[in-house]
C-alpha cells in the first residue's frame, strides 16, 4: 500500500535522491536544489509551494513526489496550481502513483482556493502525454519562455534602476503598446 501524504522534515535526504533521478532524466545533470533550500522553500513556516510524497507504507520507502504552486489566471478570474515536478521512480510506475500524487496536488489546491492545475511536459515525451491526458488534461501548443540566472538579475535591475514615473505618466487612452 502507498499513501500521498505532504513532505515532513525527516522525509529531505529521500526528497532529494528523488530530485535528482529526476533531473538526471530530464536534463542529464544534477540538480541545484540541496537540504538548505528545501527545507526553506518546502517544509518552513513559509512555503514556496507543496512537496507532496508517495511513500511505502510497509518500508516508508519514497517511491515519488509532487511539488506545485500557487498561479492565478485572469482570463478565467481564478486561482489555480502550477504542478512544476511530477516523479515516481521507474519501479514503481505504472501502479497508480503518478496519478494518486496529481490528484494529491488536485485536492490541495483546492483546499486552497484553486480551481485547475496546469503543468509541462517535454516535447517528446509521449509517455507522459499519454498519461496527462488520461488524467483529462488538453495538450495546448505553448511555447515555454524561462528568464534565469543572469539574465533574470539584469531584468529586475532595469526596473530598480528606473526612476519612479512621473504622476500622471501612463493615463492615457488605455491603450497599451505592448512589447
Amino acid at each position: 500500500m502507498v499513501t500521498v501524504r505532504p513532505a515532513r522534515d525527516a522525509d529531505a535526504a529521500a526528497v532529494l535522491v528523488l530530485v535528482a533521478l529526476l533531473s538526471e532524466a530530464e536534463h542529464g545533470e544534477p540538480p541545484r536544489l540541496d537540504a538548505a533550500t528545501l527545507a526553506r522553500d518546502f517544509l518552513g513556516p513559509d512555503p514556496a509551494g507543496l512537496l507532496l510524497v508517495a511513500e511505502e507504507a510497509a518500508s516508508g520507502r519514497l517511491l515519488g513526489y509532487a511539488t506545485a504552486h500557487g498561479t492565478y489566471e485572469s482570463h478565467h478570474a481564478e486561482r489555480g496550481c502550477y504542478v512544476g515536478d511530477l516523479f515516481v521512480r521507474p519501479e514503481a510506475r505504472r501502479l497508480g502513483l503518478g496519478r494518486a500524487l496529481m490528484a494529491g496536488v488536485a485536492a490541495a489546491a483546492r483546499r486552497r482556493g484553486a480551481a485547475h492545475l496546469w503543468w509541462t511536459a517535454q516535447a517528446g515525451n509521449q509517455a507522459a502525454h499519454a498519461f496527462y491526458r488520461r488524467l483529462g488534461g488538453r495538450g495546448e501548443p505553448v511555447v515555454a519562455f524561462a528568464c534565469v540566472t543572469g539574465d533574470f538579475h539584469k531584468l529586475a535591475d532595469e526596473a530598480e534602476a528606473a526612476p519612479p514615473p512621473a504622476p500622471g505618466a501612463g493615463q492615457g487612452s488605455g491603450q497599451g503598446s505592448g512589447p
